[in-house]
């Protein structure tokens, strides 16, 4: 079976071409795509993978993350009660399904936004997500505090309130970075 012609590459423009030693348009000389020349002031205009860190999208992809594992472990403990923030939210704090309900609408923007265009035009959304995030999670410990004073009993917050609030403040403090390049 005969191998098809390679396929030489213009070192300006970066077009490929079968067949052909010298550029149409600029004629220079072409080479294999290996040698062609890297381009140190190019910036990245979008990404293509959902969980790809760069333009910063890392940390608002971690504290997203970060929320939706702290809703599944331990959030508080009274006695002998422990229950995560998913057995709170199932058992009448309605409330807080708010918060991974924010953590899953940064993925979405992750999701759907990957150019830096739309992701800079995402920051807003992006930090009202965070910081709404967090509103369910003071009324709820604020509630429980208040139930549990009444009833004379300690409320002890264990690694599922902190693994929430750390992830919606890196998802917050990430806002201004979201859209932008290392060059920027």
């Amino acid at each position: 079976m005969p191998q098809p012609p390679p396929v030489l590459f213009c070192p300006f423009c970066r077009d490929g071409f079968e067949d052909c030693t010298e550029c149409p348009e600029h004629e220079l000389t072409l080479v294999p795509i290996d040698e062609l020349p890297r381009e140190p002031g190019r910036l990245l205009g979008s990404v293509t993978f959902f969980a790809d860190p760069r333009l910063g999208r890392g940390a608002v992809l971690l504290g997203a993350t970060l929320v939706l594992v702290g809703f599944l472990v331990p959030f508080v403990r009274s006695r002998t009660v422990w229950a995560s923030a998913l057995e709170v939210a199932i058992d009448g704090a309605g409330n807080l399904w708010f918060t991974p309900g924010a953590a899953i609408a940064l993925l979405w923007i992750l999701w759907r936004r990957r150019s830096r265009d739309a992701m800079r035009a995402a920051r807003a959304a992006v930090l009202g997500l965070a910081v709404g995030g967090a509103l369910p999670l003071i009324y709820t410990t604020r509630r429980i505090g208040l139930v549990a004073e009444a009833y004379s009993t300690d409320v002890e917050w264990l690694s599922g309130l902190w693994i929430m609030s750390l992830g919606l403040l890196v998802a917050a403090f990430g806002t201004p970075g979201l859209g932008r390049a290392d060059g920027d």
